[in-house]
């Protein structure tokens, strides 16, 4: 039953159409969190709203809506709580789990396709350096798929490491390797080269950009991820790419979801080469 029609009698219907479509549950079928955006129009139904997403889904326990543009040093939402329960969860993907709490941390289950995704095109024995890493999940999905020879997972949300060292530990991983640092520390003083460099952050991991393209081993990929709109969505992320190095290469471009209206989250894929 779908959200609108469950809260109609509850909701006038003349505003029944603002009533989100969709919104996102994290965890399983242990324990769950639901998080909705939620039109100012409709700050009068707000509990209405978050009780009928439980009705929805038995196994949600707190319902958070999400407020703003991400902000701040760890990039986080801002979270008004609805419905109170825990927002710790551990949730599964793939066959792997993910133990976060979204108020914490970012992560969003709607790119769990485009980690399977990038974890296929790892291949045994490279040397992963994954940035702005958050709790972990593209390096767990990575090592479950893959054997590769190390991970360097680097975030600087206290969070983020604590949640990314429970991760390696309920997944059984041995090549990931949590690390706590600013990126543009870290970069500066990686002496190492790696075969693939990932950079998740949306916005601004471009900052960080010629850093990161100076850790990739020559012949190695970068998948950098932008927002762009939907009209040329992938101009400006390929323009910062080869504004810094003019021998990469652009070797693969997606849509990786929805951002904001009329605005994508993409990912380009560049083969690094030093000329």
């Amino acid at each position: 039953m779908a959200l609108r029609n469950l809260l109609r009698g509850v909701i006038p219907e003349d505003l029944l159409t603002l009533v989100p479509s969709s919104f996102d549950i994290i965890g399983s079928r242990q324990g769950a969190v639901a998080i909705i955006e939620i039109p100012d129009e409709l700050e009068p139904y707000k509990v209405e709203i978050a009780e009928a997403i439980r009705k929805l889904n038995k196994n949600i326990g707190a319902v958070i809506r999400r407020r703003g543009a991400r902000s701040g040093p760890y990039r986080l939402y801002n979270y008004e709580i609805l419905i109170e329960g825990p927002t710790e969860v551990i949730h599964k993907e793939h066959g792997y789990f993910i133990k976060v709490d979204p108020t914490k941390v970012y992560f969003s289950p709607r790119d769990q396709s485009d980690r399977a995704e990038l974890a296929d095109m790892v291949q045994d024995g490279e040397r992963v350096l994954y940035l702005f890493a958050g709790v972990g999940p593209y390096a767990v999905a990575i090592a479950k798929r893959r054997k590769v020879r190390w991970i360097y997972a680097v975030e600087l949300n206290p969070w983020g490491l604590k949640y990314m060292v429970d991760n390696v530990r309920i997944n059984k991983l041995t090549s990931v390797v949590p690390i706590r640092a600013d990126v543009a520390d870290f970069c500066s003083a990686f002496a190492a080269k790696a075969d693939r460099v990932l950079m998740t952050l949306p916005l601004g991991a471009k900052d960080y950009l010629d850093a990161a393209l100076r850790c990739v081993e020559d012949g190695g990929y970068l998948h950098f991820y932008h927002t762009g709109p939907e009209e040329d969505p992938f101009r400006e992320a390929e323009e910062l790419v080869k504004s810094l190095c003019t021998g990469c290469s652009i070797v693969g471009r997606k849509i990786v979801r929805d951002y904001a209206p009329h605005i994508y989250k993409i990912r380009i894929d560049v083969k690094v080469r030093r000329t």
